[in-house]
């Protein structure tokens, strides 16, 4: 800071002590006299720069900056060449001027600014006014940053400037509007590059290549909305160079849609190419026109040859290309319609140029604009399809000895004569060739270097290469890495018997190198040879003869002999080779590097080398390969072999290779019966993996060797070939695409690099002003980065960072690598330089702040099994980011290792970074993996993270290095493991884990529930240390927080696991006794572990954000839309087989292996999980019982002409086979179908079980298992009870289910889209579910359903929607259709004793038809609200949606607001019967407390219930009060603190219950949730609260605390038995009422915290009121595992009521305190155990259709009741917990005065009780959990009519 105050104070000075007179120029633009004015500098208005020192300044970026800053409004620069990069960052308008001769003349400008970095760059989008005058700027690199200026912002001008590029991108524009008047732009190629919006006038342009681009340019999306890239140039003239000869230059080619250019008045001399734009226009929706141009290359001259996408426009047209039009319709936000920017003279003549044009139009007819320079006005921006990119420098390149190559269009020279690069292209332009002959036919015979560059296309030749110098061929690719993404082919159809010795003639390509070792080079081309595979006939791909011969990503593909190896030295790496027989032969020394080697015939021989002595040359080594079959090898396996002799000496090698099953267990051939040729061979294996390596029990061929480790050194590849310095290392060592340990072939999305990138050199400027310096900006690069961006998009930047970190060069200096947006899918190598790095990715917010703005991602795909090891492999192989040097820092970048994040293979490592080295910083950077995602792996290393996200399942932070993590977030995915395990050699060594101010908890995608499951570290070594200080523990902790390292390997003995101040419910203080009980971690008393003392030094890091950073913390849900939108097609051809797929047939097909069963071709599928099978079947009747577990993916095709119709499928699956529901057999065995693999796919097939319908035995159709996948589209699944199991998880479309009880079911997630659910039985559930936890992701959703009778069934008219297995079960129905066999009801309870219905989550949305009906819904059901069902859209439902084939869906899931809400039903009312009762609290104490409290809406209302009951005895009439209290959405925060507290209650209940004596007696139980809400109030000094209570009965009690109130919440439930007799009967009733415990016992700790989760609930009241005829008799639904319903008969009158009333709760914190529970609440405070209490159950007379059972927990406490001889009932007081209620509770209010009745006898039974803990713990701390819930209480009154008859069936 002092130094700038210096240089301020210096310039202000210099400014005041400056008097002389100081001459500048001034431009009219449009004039084309000389203006002078001389200017006084008696009013600081002007800096001036001067390299003599007579200015303010020296040079220009500091005196740009002080004059913006200090609000100076021009700068002049004096006469020189200033060779700095002119960097312009403030907004304030200023204008630099330059010293010149002529003002209005370029060529007499004095200043030049000269840099090969970039003369000038505006380097922030907030840039605005900024005007240049008379300055020339120059770029002399021809590779690299080669843009003269580099513009963005707003309001750019430049007047009379020069631009002069020796490269391409003269002028790069990003986002912004730029006026270019009067002056001179030169460059190469591209001259205008980027996202210009730009409007260019009297201005000469000139590009200096041959097939150059003017304009290239692409449009951009800003705020959802496309915008095109517009340049307009006026008034300008083309001109060719004057010592250029080149020819062909376009006026414009698109980079990407929106590319517009028109020229306006501009003479374009003769070099211009007469289509006028590249072909490449035809690809893209662009658009390019011209008016009035003049000269040779003009529209006028060439309208023959003028390319249709180059429009010659009428004058009318024109007014869309006005400045003004141009400057208003730009990107915004820099468009604009204000012009006074603009130097008026030059404006006034542009505008009276227009006014020109305007005036032409005839006034009777003014067209329309064709074109708009915005995409909103823009006919053409949407109109086309880009189907082509343009061939030239952003295709694929290669990096050749160090030298950059790119395939560009520019021809050799101006006469076509060979220079050191040719170009072949399908589509030639001038001095480009249309076959790869032809070029070869034009190089000379100089002996001299000479590259071939193939665009893409096929080509049709046969090559021959002999000249001597060497040759190198690059084909066109989108990835340089390997084969997969080639697009030039090379074939040819040529093939010889064998017999004729004619081999040599047939191959693709020829070369023959005998003369010199100059050598050939092949880059990403495909040789083919297309003749028809015959026996005995040889047709080679190639004939590499001569040494030196490399090639890199190429293809070879042929029959027998495809490559002939032939002799000399040959590489071949990264490439693919195919064929059958010997189809990699000959006598050379060959080496094959990650390549692909591809059997495509059983009996196949891969290698045939040959030998003429021992001591002769040659071999074949086969290093890291990958050997397998191709797709139409078939499933057969053991026939082909590695290998044989060509001669008796003959050398092959396999190492470090995978083998797949297609080869023979002997591994190796002889050459033939009687001459077998195995004497003195070579055959040898190394470290290979595979079905078909050679391992212990294999029976290899006597003549292989077994290699050891160090035999196999001699096959390395320097050992074998020798000198390698010809090689090109950097393709060598690409990392392909394809797994090399077992995968399937991919193709990589990777991009190459591109050319013509900047690379960091010790001589330049260094990236950083000092090591690891904190970044200016996210969005701009600091001077002197290396860039990165997608497809090099970005000028001057690298395709990928492994190209990046090859610039860099491995000096001293400090190096920055910026990499812009994208995903870039790569393994880096291991970074290793001897300077600091500071890796940058792209964040529009502060860098380093967060992870969660990140936009760039690193990832790939890389693991390895470790169960056990392979020898000569470790854990750090599979890292997607390696570090090995110090003084590395990494910003916002996400690195992933992609392989296996499901978790389904274990003992699996997938790293996403490997550090090694010193002083290794983490700023906002997200690494994911599985197991050891993160190793710390120097063991006297250093590093540091911040603000970073960390994920994996198993040990995901492991290692060696002393590690600081600063507000980091730990986020688990797997239960029962740890998070940690670091090592440590000793106690005294480095090493060791300190979280400071971190989250531990659940990752955002983890797919178990992981509540008290995660370690939070395991000891790798017994002197392992990890301490987690002022950190937030989620309860995903387990109480224990930390565990051994193994049961017989606890490594326990020196560890050091210590915690302090830590929050949350996985902290020490709420689960002290599991941590103690552990015994090997300790609670610290203080911070003993301060960074400045963990870490060798502070000075490395990056301290911006340290002391500001806050903890953390755990996400709280959101109800969000995450609906997935569809665009597949349901209708696809379902007739043929997929190729590789497996034929099922029940008779043979001509030309098709095919298979009688599904099970033998499942059998023949291979078993890696790495690749898929398909099995097409076709039309059959299969009658198999499968399991599918094959571990990687099946897919199971069913024959159908109509794929989207399952009613019109050809081929079942069948079969009989039922499982007894109470035998201790599993009902997934009777499944025809189980799915256990990881991923099942099925499509037109018909599943069934046909085993009948007896009642209680499962005969299941379909089933798949716990954590699989298994998905169906278009098929049917038939069965009985429990026809389709779901556990694992399940996706439905256009499907048809049909069984009947409980017939969808099971414990996973189902999803059913656009499906049939069809029952076939009346009286039955639909579906059982159940959840784990009621955080599970788990349950069932219909979706867009038809639920109707199956077919041919009809007349039902009692199905239920379902009932819960366990109650968490979660269903949904939306927007479905229900038939009216769907009860009233909907709904119904597991069992009458188990209801099952507390917790259950029964949905309904939007339904409809006859059965759609909610006014007699279940009370446990709900009717789904617009935020409800959120959570079961298909994106929220399930995790991950990646395993549905959406290319197959062609309905929408749903999205909020489908269908319309249904119809309100009308209320009603009832008289109601009420025992009452009543309560005594005693007093509770409690003091000092501070309540915070919500405001909630509510209504109160009261009525009157009248109970009366006759006995032989009198009794006072009781005033009966029931308070319902209604609370929407409310939120209750309560901070608790008090001292010491005593509180006692003591609870009298007394019954009084009416009887009620009917005629003939007849008695019916049902069974009755009945909760209610009682008021109870306690009184105290000085202020008064309420206390609601959960109960039937009324609980009057008063409470006189001192000197404060709280509110106690008491819970609990009475259920009345009454046995009604007829006339003249005796009524006895007698009441017990159990309690537990008796006793209490209380424990005082320092310091905890109460949690209570408090729920709002949203009440509402339905009545209804029936009048029966008749009385029923006894009959029930046929259920599994449900009980009968009681039958009923006799006249009855019942009345019941059901009142649900959900407590709000709180967390209290009571240092200190002391407190008793009581019989009718349980204070939660602290840790608090509560003993199980008494289930009470009301059993009363009632016709009620749907009943239920409560259960609830009560408080320990102990009850005296009185005997009566009138009424039996048992009572339950419900659970209930202290808590604070706000003063805005609502209440409704039911008085009910009884009348006198008989006397009653109560007898008091007590029983047994037990003793319950209350711990009271200090530290208030508060935890508010808010739960909306909506209760429904229903009123039922069901009167029978006099002298009523029982029923009749």
């Amino acid at each position: 800071m002092r130094s700038i105050v210096v240089l301020l104070s210096s310039a202000a000075l210099a400014l005041a002590q400056s008097s002389n007179t100081t001459t500048i120029t001034t431009l009219a633009s449009s004039s084309t006299s000389s203006i002078s004015s001389t200017i006084t500098s008696t009013s600081a208005s002007i800096i001036t720069v001067a390299q003599d020192g007579s200015g303010q300044f020296t040079a220009i970026n500091p005196a740009i900056s002080f004059a913006q800053n200090s609000g100076y409004p021009t700068v002049t620069i004096k006469a020189g060449t200033y060779s700095e990069t002119v960097s312009v960052v403030a907004t304030q308008t200023v204008t630099i001027i330059g010293e010149n001769s002529s003002p209005s003349d370029y060529t007499q400008n004095k200043v030049t600014i000269s840099n090969s970095s970039g003369p000038v760059t505006i380097a922030s989008n907030n840039v605005l006014g900024i005007s240049w005058r008379n300055l020339n700027f120059l770029n002399a690199a021809t590779t690299g940053t080669t843009y003269a200026v580099s513009l963005r912002g707003t309001k750019n001008a430049f007047y009379d400037c020069s631009f002069v590029s020796a490269g391409a991108g003269a002028i790069t524009s990003t986002l912004g509007i730029t006026l270019i008047s009067g002056g001179y732009v030169e460059g190469t190629d591209k001259v205008f590059y980027s996202y210009p919006g730009m409007y260019v006038y009297g201005t000469t342009i000139t590009a200096t290549s041959s097939s150059a681009l003017l304009v290239y340019s692409k449009g951009v999306t800003v705020s959802s909305v496309f915008y095109n890239s517009t340049v307009v140039f006026d008034s300008c003239s083309l001109v060719q160079k004057a010592s250029s000869t080149n020819t062909a230059v376009y006026l414009a080619a698109p980079n990407n849609a929106g590319s517009q250019a028109v020229y306006r008045n501009t003479s374009m001399a003769s070099f211009i190419a007469a289509a006028g734009v590249h072909p490449s226009a035809s690809t893209y929706a662009d658009y390019y026109g011209e008016f009035e141009t003049t000269g040779a290359g003009s529209y006028s001259s060439n309208s023959a040859s003028r390319s249709t996408y180059d429009h010659l426009l009428t004058a009318s047209q024109m007014s869309a290309w006005s400045i003004a039009s141009v400057f208003a319709n730009s990107f915004p936000p820099y468009a604009t319609t204000d012009l006074t920017w603009i130097d008026s003279k030059v404006l006034l003549a542009i505008q009276n140029g227009e006014s020109a044009q305007i005036s032409s139009v005839s006034s009777s007819s003014v067209a329309s604009s064709t074109a708009s320079t915005s995409s909103a006005a823009s006919s053409t921006a949407s109109s086309l399809t880009a189907s082509a990119t343009l061939s030239s420098a952003t295709s694929g390149s290669i990096t050749s000895n160090s030298t950059s190559v790119s395939l560009s269009a520019s021809s050799t020279s101006a006469s076509c004569t060979a220079s050191a690069t040719l170009v072949v292209s399908t589509s030639p332009g001038a001095c480009e060739y249309s076959n790869v002959t032809a070029a070869l036919a034009a190089l000379p015979a100089d002996s001299e270097a000479k590259t071939i560059q193939i665009k893409a296309g096929t080509y049709t030749e046969q090559l021959s290469i002999t000249r001597n110098g060497k040759v190198t061929l690059i084909g066109e690719t989108d990835f340089a890495n390997d084969y997969t993404q080639n697009k030039v082919i090379i074939e040819f159809s040529n093939g010889e018997l064998t017999s004729a010795g004619e081999d040599e003639s047939t191959p693709v390509i020829y070369v023959k190198k005998s003369n010199d070792n100059s050598g050939l080079a092949v880059y990403n081309i495909d040789f083919i040879n297309t003749y028809t595979q015959t026996k005995n006939t040889a047709a080679l791909a190639a004939d590499f003869y001569g040494n030196e011969i490399a090639a890199y990503g190429c293809s070879f593909v042929g029959f027998q002999d495809t490559l002939l190896a032939n002799k000399g030295t040959q590489v071949f790496s990264n490439s693919y080779i195919e064929g059958s027989i010997d189809f990699i032969w000959g006598y050379s020394t060959a080496y094959f590097h990650q390549c692909y080697i591809a059997i495509n015939t059983p009996g196949a021989c891969i290698s045939a080398q040959s030998r003429s002595t021992s001591t002769s040359t040659g071999g074949y080594v086969f290093d890291t390969c990958y050997i397998t079959g191709t797709s139409t090898y078939g499933s057969t396996t053991g026939l082909s072999y590695l290998g044989r002799p060509y001669s008796n000496y003959s050398i092959a090698v396999y190492m470090n290779s995978y083998i797949d099953s297609q080869i023979n267990s002997a591994g190796w051939s002889i050459w033939q019966t009687g001459n077998p040729q195995t004497s003195n061979v070579m055959f040898g294996e190394y470290n290979n993996s595979g079905p078909s390596s050679w391992q212990a029990t294999t029976a290899r061929a006597s003549f292989a060797t077994n290699l050891t480790e160090a035999q196999a050194q001699s096959y390395t590849l320097s050992t074998w070939i020798g000198d390698t310095t010809w090689l090109d290392t950097t393709a060598y060592d690409y990392v392909p695409s394809y797994a090399l340990s077992g995968a399937t072939t991919t193709t990589s999305n990777s991009t190459t690099t591109t050319t013509g990138v900047a690379t960091a050199t010790s001589s330049g400027v260094t990236s950083t002003a000092t090591i690891n310096a904190h970044p200016d900006s996210g969005t701009v690069p600091p001077a002197g980065a290396v860039l990165v961006s997608t497809n090099g998009e970005v000028n001057g930047s690298y395709s990928n960072v492994t190209a990046a970190l090859a610039s860099l060069p491995n000096d001293s200096t400090n190096q920055t690598i910026f990499i812009y947006s994208g995903t870039y899918t790569e393994q880096l190598p291991d970074i290793d330089r001897t300077g600091a790095l500071r890796i940058m990715g792209y964040t529009t917010a502060a860098p380093g702040l967060s992870y969660l703005n990140n936009t760039v991602t690193i990832t790939y795909a890389h693991g390895l099994s470790v169960s056990p090891l392979p020898t000569g492999h470790s854990d750090a192989e599979t890292a997607t980011v390696s570090t090995a040097s110090n003084r590395i820092s990494w910003y916002n970048v996400n690195i992933i290792n992609s392989d296996n994040l499901d978790g389904l293979e274990s003992s699996y490592v997938t790293l996403a970074a490997s550090i090694y080295g010193n002083d290794i910083g983490f700023y906002a950077v997200s690494m994911v993996g599985w197991q050891d995602t993160l190793l710390t792996g120097a063991t006297a290393g250093y590093q540091y993270y911040e603000s970073s996200y960390i994920e994996g399942a198993i040990d995901f932070i492991w290692g060696y290095s002393k590690a600081y993590f600063k507000g980091c977030t730990i986020g688990a995915k797997r239960a029962s493991s740890a998070m940690t395990a670091q090592s440590r050699a000793s106690s005294s060594a480095i090493g060791g884990y300190i979280f400071d101010q971190c989250l531990f908890t659940t990752a955002s995608d983890a797919t178990v529930d992981l509540t008290q499951s995660v370690y939070l570290g395991r000891p790798y070594s017994e002197y392992a240390l990890v301490v987690v200080k002022n950190s937030y523990l989620d309860d995903c902790i387990e109480p224990a927080g930390w565990k051994v390292w193994s049961a017989t390997d606890t490594r326990t003995d020196y560890i050091t696991f210590a915690e302090y101040n830590n929050v949350g419910a996985g902290a020490w203080q709420y689960n002290t006794a599991a941590r103690e009980a552990f015994e090997n971690c300790t609670l610290l008393t203080s911070d003993t572990y301060p960074l400045s003392t963990v870490m060798d030094s502070t000075s490395w890091i990056d301290l911006t954000y340290f002391d500001s950073i806050s903890t953390p913390q755990p996400t709280v849900a959101t109800t969000t839309t995450t609906n997935i939108t569809v665009s597949g097609n349901s209708t696809y051809d379902g007739t043929t087989p997929p190729a590789g797929a497996f034929v099922v047939s029940k008779t043979s097909i001509t030309g098709l292996t095919t298979y009688d069963t599904i099970q033998s071709a499942m059998d023949a599928m291979p078993t890696s999980s790495k690749t898929n099978a398909t099995i097409f079947i076709y039309p059959g009747t299969y009658e198999e019982q499968l399991i599918v577990n094959k571990s990687g993916t099946t897919i199971f095709q069913g024959y159908s002409n109509a794929t989207d119709d399952y009613s019109q499928n050809q081929v079942i699956i069948t079969y009989s086979y039922g499982v007894d529901t109470q035998s201790d057999e599993s009902n997934s065995d009777s499944a025809t179908v189980y799915a256990t693999g990881n991923y099942f796919y099925a499509y037109n097939i018909n599943f069934r079980n046909d085993n009948g319908t007896a009642q209680d035995i499962a005969s299941l159709g379909f089933a798949v298992k716990s954590s699989k996948y298994a998905s169906l589209y278009a098929c049917q699944v038939y069965g009985n009870q429990d026809t389709l199991l779901i556990n694992g998880y399940f996706f439905a479309f256009k499907s048809y289910i049909e069984g009947n009880i409980d017939f969808i079911w099971g414990s996973g997630a189902g999803y059913f889209l656009s499906s049939t659910i069809a029952p076939n039985a009346d009286d039955i559930n639909i579906t059982a579910d159940k959840r784990a936890a009621n955080t599970t992701l788990a349950g069932f959703v219909f979706d867009q359903c038809t639920v109707e009778p199956a077919t041919g069934y009809s007349g039902f008219t009692s199905v239920s929607l379902g009932r819960p297995w366990n109650d968490l079960a979660r269903v949904a129905y939306i927007d479905c259709s229900l038939d009216s066999m769907i009860e009233a009801a909907g709904w119904n309870e597991w069992s009458k004793s188990t209801p099952l219905t507390d917790l259950v989550t029964f949905g309904e949305y939007h339904n409809y038809g006859a059965g759609s009906g909610i006014c007699s819904r279940a009370n446990f059901s709900e009717q789904l609200s617009d935020a409800d069902v959120v959570q079961f859209e298909l994106g929220s439902f399930f995790t991950i949606t990646t395993w549905i084939n959406f290319t197959a869906i062609d309905v929408q899931p749903f999205t909020v607001g489908i269908g319309s809400a249904p119809t309100a039903c009308a209320s009603s009312s009832s008289t109601v019967s009420v025992a009452s009762s009543t309560a005594t609290l005693s007093s509770s104490t409690l003091s000092s407390s501070t309540v915070s409290t919500s405001t909630v809406s509510s209504t109160t209302s009261t009525s009157s219930i009248l109970t009366t009951s006759s006995s032989s005895s009198s009794i006072v009439p009781t005033t009966y009060y029931v308070t319902k209290t209604v609370t929407d959405k409310e939120t209750l925060t309560t901070s608790y603190t008090s001292a010491d507290v005593t509180s006692i209650a003591t609870v009298l209940v007394t019954e009084d219950d009416g009887a009620t004596v009917t005629p003939s007696p007849v008695t019916k139980t049902t069974t009755e949730k009945d909760s209610t809400t009682v008021l109870s109030t306690s009184t105290v000094a000085g202020a008064t609260s309420t206390v609601k209570v959960t109960t039937i009965v009324s609980i009057i009690s008063t409470v006189t605390p001192a000197p404060t109130t709280i509110t106690d919440n008491e819970g609990s439930t009475s259920t009345v038995t009454i046995l009604s007799t007829p006339k003249g009967s005796t009524v006895s009733s007698k009441t017990t009422i159990t309690q537990v415990p008796t006793a209490t016992k209380t424990t005082t700790i320092k310091g905890s915290t109460v949690t209570v989760t408090s729920t709002s609930i949203k009440l509402t009241t339905k009545t209804t009121s029936t009048t029966i005829t008749c009385i029923p008799t006894a009959g029930s639904k046929a259920r599994r595992d449900i009980g009968e319903r009681a039958a009923a008969s006799g006249v009855t009158i019942t009345a019941t009521s059901t009142f649900v009333t959900y407590v709000k709760t709180t967390s209290i914190g009571e240092p200190g305190s002391t407190a008793y529970a009581t019989v009718t609440s349980t204070s939660t405070i602290g840790s608090v155990t509560t003993l199980k209490a008494a289930t009470s159950v009301i059993t009363a007379t009632s016709l009620v259709g749907k009943t239920s059972i409560v259960t609830v927990s009560e408080a320990a406490a102990t009850v005296s009741s009185i005997k009566t001889s009138s009424v039996v009932a048992t009572v339950t007081a419900a659970k209930s917990t202290v808590t604070v209620v706000d003063s805005a509770v609502s209440t409704q209010t039911i008085t009910s005065v009884l009348a006198k009745s008989t006397t009653t006898v109560f007898a008091t039974v007590t029983s047994k009780g037990a003793s319950a803990t209350v711990t009271v713990t200090a530290a208030p701390i508060t935890t508010t959990t808010v739960v909306k819930s909506t209760s429904t209480v229903f009123k039922t009154s069901t009167k029978t009519s006099k002298g009523a008859a029982s029923c009749t069936a």
